[in-house]
């Protein structure tokens, strides 16, 4: 029982150590075993496809390799510079612990990806069976190592510089003069390949993300942040300096300094039209004395999942409607909804089957390996500097990203996604188009519009043109509006005169559907209406993305962590149906007409909510587009 007891305290103190190591097998498991996102990468992967696809498997699974390697070093060298105080009583096991213990920790990064590979398919296959059994080979390579580096040295001697010489485990720990004097060359190198991955993300923060694939880049920037946290040790022990607690203090410190994720603008002069002014004009462009319907369109958020689905459904609506492409009117978006519906208003002059191509052509673009790349390399660094780099900023390239998909699927067609929105969509033969975000300080809705706003009751909505008096590109606005949290940042936003106005996060904070803000634009519309004697009927369209229920399994382990978490998850997402129902009285009640459109989604479909769906997910999608009926 006694041995028992110090063979489990000995495993113990060892993987106590290597704690930073396992922070980031956690967070791997639940980025590619838990979220859909992940598991909807990983659908993608696979040797026995061609092309991209192959490409991508590949780079994951050398990325895998690079992260499995840093976290065996990682962990060797945290245990180097530890000393342990174990029990006098069969020391051998001490020994054998801390030589096991970095083995087993470079086998966990195969099995999470192989894991979530599992999940993500339903089924084995040849890319899990590899990564088994890589799992089983870098331990047994791990075993022999020191007979191996031994062997080398001894044949090959001209090859000793390129082999890093073994440091064997003790109970005590080395002084870091001794562990300089035996890698440094390796310490430089890993630190070179370290600089270099993070230029090549920030010289070519789109191009080279999507060449390695979503999965890869994640898992590339596991394995640099590991060699980081290992050079600091070695810093620490060699100076004799609390770096790691000083750092933690810094990061404290620089965060009111360091904020990085300022909005974009557009110079020159922001002219908008009045509602007023801009609904009796569209109106009277399109009576001919008999009722006109005047379509309303709300769409939900979702990330990209919202704006292919929305994509879809328009072009079914300019299907089913004859009149739907000439008398859509106001287009009220949050998230993934506003970059749909951005998109309607950009080809707006365009021919629905043309308005088709362009936003199958965007929509089908890897956004998440750009964004995530940012995340992990040049924007987490940005927490260690005092001053803001904006280039780090991984909003920007996530709206770069929009920006040169637009670029590329409509290269004739003005607008340009880094053209100012107002500018852009200021005609008056344009749409209405909102973009929804949530004020951070006042908790009030924050709207993007071509049209002032200024003329409804603002008491719960602020109007941002015209509270900050400027312009910003089409790729910011809807970046405004798709600030969900942690993937991407709250926006920071100042005035001409450099004052800061507040922040922004994302609209489904507020309430998922942008139908508040629709609801308060109708309002003024009855009025305008009734008064000006304009013969319309309204004719609301809400395109929902979301599951319609959730479920209400009790809430199990770790309650006080996942109950928040559950909790705001379920609400941001009934916050749209609470409003919807609130409306549809109001709606039915003056005669008018309220369409929801669903996409329908088992519980088996993987149709994530992130920046990023695979070609499994849209096809999931396509079906749906198939199905629905339009009445």
């Amino acid at each position: 029982m006694r041995k028992a007891f110090q063979l489990i305290s000995n495993y113990y103190l060892v993987l106590k150590n290597c704690w930073f190591v396992i922070l980031f097998m956690v967070i791997g498991y639940f980025a590619f075993c838990r979220f859909d996102q992940g598991l909807d990468i990983l659908t993608t992967l696979s040797l026995s496809a061609t092309g991209v696809t192959f490409q991508h498997t590949i780079m994951a699974y050398l990325a895998v390799s690079w992260w499995s390697w840093q976290t065996f070093r990682s962990a060797r060298t945290f245990l180097h510079f530890s000393h342990f105080n174990f029990w006098s009583y069969q020391p051998a096991y001490s020994i054998r612990a801390q030589v096991f213990v970095p083995r087993f920790l470079a086998m966990v990064p195969y099995l999470i990806v192989a894991w979530g590979v599992f999940i993500a398919h339903g089924k084995t296959d040849p890319f899990f069976y590899l990564l088994v059994s890589s799992a089983i080979w870098i331990f047994v390579f791990l075993h022999v190592r020191k007979q191996l580096i031994v062997w080398i040295r001894a044949r090959k001697p001209h090859w000793g510089r390129f082999i890093p010489d073994y440091i064997p485990i003790k109970n005590g720990s080395y002084p870091a003069s001794f562990i300089w004097s035996k890698q440094h060359s390796w310490i430089w190198f890993r630190m070179l390949v370290v600089v270099a991955l993070f230029a090549i993300v920030y010289y070519f923060p789109i191009s080279f993300p999507r060449y390695v694939g979503s999965a890869a880049i994640v898992l590339l920037a596991y394995g640099c942040w590991l060699i980081l946290a290992s050079v600091l040790t070695f810093l620490e022990k060699y100076l004799r300096f609390p770096i790691s607690f000083t750092v933690v203090m810094l990061l404290f410190l620089f965060s009111f300094t360091n904020n990085n994720h300022e909005l974009r603008t557009v110079n020159g002069e922001v002219h908008r039209p009045g509602l007023e002014e801009h609904f009796t004009h569209w109106v009277k462009n399109r009576s001919t004395g008999d009722s006109l319907n005047v379509y309303l369109v709300m769409a939900e958020g979702g990330g990209i999942r919202s704006a292919y689905w929305t994509s879809g459904v328009v072009r079914k609506l300019h299907d089913t409607y004859p009149d739907f492409t000439t008398n859509m009117y106001a287009l009220s978006g949050v998230s993934g909804g506003s970059l749909s519906l951005a998109l309607v208003a950009a080809t707006h002059q365009m021919n629905p089957d043309e308005q088709w191509r362009v936003s199958r052509e965007m929509l089908k673009e890897d956004y998440l390996a750009p964004v995530t790349g940012a995340l992990t390399f040049q924007d987490m660094l940005q927490r260690f500097l005092p001053i803001p780099v904006y280039s780090f900023d991984r909003m920007r390239v996530l709206e770069f990203s929009w920006e040169q998909s637009w670029s590329s699927a409509a290269p004739n067609l003005k607008g340009h996604w880094a053209d100012g929105f107002v500018q852009s969509f200021s005609s008056m033969d344009m749409p209405l188009v909102m973009l929804n975000s949530t004020h951070v300080e006042s908790g009030y809705r924050a709207v993007m519009s071509n049209v002032s706003l200024t003329e409804l009751d603002l008491d719960n909505i602020k109007d941002l043109v015209a509270e900050t008096g400027q312009d910003y590109p089409i790729s910011t606005a809807v970046g405004m509006s798709s600030r969900f949290p942690f993937l991407t940042p709250p926006a920071r936003v100042k005035t001409p005169d450099g004052k800061i106005w507040g922040s922004l996060v994302d609209g489904g904070y507020y309430e998922n559907l942008g139908v508040g803000t629709m609801m308060d634009v109708y309002e003024y519309l009855l009025e305008i209406s009734k008064r000006k004697q304009l013969p319309v009927r309204f004719h609301f369209i809400a395109i929902r993305n979301t599951k319609t229920s959730q479920s209400e399994e009790p809430v199990r382990g770790l309650f006080e962590l996942t109950s928040p978490v559950l909790t705001f998850s379920n609400i941001w997402e009934n916050t749209g149906n609470l409003a919807l129902e609130r409306a549809q009285d109001q709606i039915e009640l003056r005669g008018d007409k309220l369409t929801e459109i669903h996409l329908i989604r088992e519980d088996h479909e993987n149709i994530p909510l992130g920046w990023y769906l695979s070609s499994e997910a849209r096809a999931n999608i396509d079906r749906q587009l198939e199905k629905i009926s339009i009445e």
